[in-house]
């Protein structure tokens, strides 16, 4: 833990609104990294993520940040999430690399959130218009604004099985930029397998997003098959759906596959395009081909 003057010192954001004596110290080492080695070989970088229903320490949501202590009051939560968010953009944004940050997932999959998270515990239920989820995109564009960069950088909800939730995303994203756009659009992540979803009920997502007037990145795209013929022939079906509405008209800024390789993969269904580095199988050339049919 450090002081608020310590975290000062050290260019934390300190909102006017805290009140507490102590922030967390935040070991930017891998970040720093990370972002050096994607600025000297020419790679973008999504900022994953802010805020998350899930794996977020529990002492966060406590009471001097403790294990032991008891929840803390929403106005308390919100400056604290005002810190962290802006103490982290702040410190890419301030960096020597921090220009390989296109987009930033603010929130993921909040529709989601269980009874038991913390953001749940000191927000309440999950509703389609979350004051703190707003308010975490309002801390989000304060930074890109201040920084210049409303018109380079994209600030994401990102969530999963988009196509069973699509409503209640464009509802609350909506919601999010009553008064100000704060939210660029939806980050679609996009695990799937040959058997679910069907490729009909993927589109009819990209499709509501497009009427909605959403920029869209595919996110965390895999998909698991039980054959690398089957997985071929879905993953074309799947990219020639997404091009294909991209060249309808949809805002389609980009596309994310979930890993380099199977071999590494958290999914033991084999869902991406190379089996192991530099080994790519069907379902690599077939990607390719779905492109290069849709745009010839």
């Amino acid at each position: 833990m450090l002081t608020v003057s310590q975290a000062k010192a050290l260019g934390y954001y300190i909102p006017s609104n805290y009140t507490e004596t102590t922030v967390p110290k935040i070991d930017f080492t891998a970040v720093d990294k990370a972002l050096q080695i994607c600025y000297k070989n020419g790679l973008g970088v999504r900022g994953h993520t802010l805020i998350w229903q899930s794996q977020t320490t529990s002492w966060l949501f406590n009471t001097r940040y403790s294990s032991s202590g008891s929840y803390v009051s929403s106005t308390v939560m919100d400056a604290r999430m005002e810190f962290y968010i802006k103490t982290i953009m702040n410190h890419v944004y301030s960096s020597n690399y921090g220009s390989v940050v296109y987009a930033w997932d603010v929130v993921n999959e909040y529709l989601h959130s269980p009874s038991t998270s913390g953001w749940v515990k000191i927000y309440g239920n999950v509703t389609t218009s979350p004051q703190f989820v707003k308010n975490a995109f309002r801390y989000a564009y304060e930074t890109t604004s201040h920084f210049g960069l409303t018109n380079k950088v994209s600030l994401f909800y990102n969530d999963y099985n988009e196509y069973m939730e699509s409503s209640n995303i464009i509802k609350m994203i909506n919601y999010i930029n009553s008064g100000t756009r704060y939210c660029n659009g939806i980050g679609y992540q996009s695990h799937l397998s040959t058997s679910f979803p069907s490729v009909d009920y993927y589109n009819s997502a990209l499709q509501a997003f497009m009427n909605a007037g959403l920029e869209i990145q595919i996110t965390e795209l895999d998909a698991g098959a039980t054959t690398e013929t089957e997985q071929a022939a879905y993953s074309y079906n799947i990219m020639k759906a997404i091009c294909e509405v991209k060249k309808a008209g949809a805002n389609i800024t980009g596309i994310t596959w979930w890993g380099l390789s199977d071999n590494v993969s958290w999914r033991i269904d084999n869902p991406l395009l190379f089996s192991t580095l530099y080994v790519p199988k069907a379902s690599y050339y077939r990607t390719l081909d779905a492109y290069t049919n849709v745009f010839n």
